[in-house]
């Protein structure tokens, strides 16, 4: 999924606001937007962090809604 740190004044449908952002390592408040894709891997230069629990789990009821 994508990430921006392009924060809109309102949440878009499928569009998750991570809340625990420094502790994901991200360097802004940072939205995951709806857009799904697919990467070889070998084109994954480098982890930019990860998920805290409670974000991992809006992430995921998100998707629920989204892909049925």
């Amino acid at each position: 999924m994508a990430i921006t740190g392009h924060l809109s004044g309102y949440s878009r449908i499928g569009e998750v606001v991570v809340s625990d952002w420094k502790e994901a390592g991200l360097l802004k408040a940072s939205t995951i937007k709806p857009i799904l894709t697919t990467v070889e891997k070998f084109l994954i230069i480098r982890t930019l962090g990860e998920l805290s629990h409670q974000d991992h789990i809006a992430l995921r009821d998100q998707l629920k809604i989204i892909l049925g």
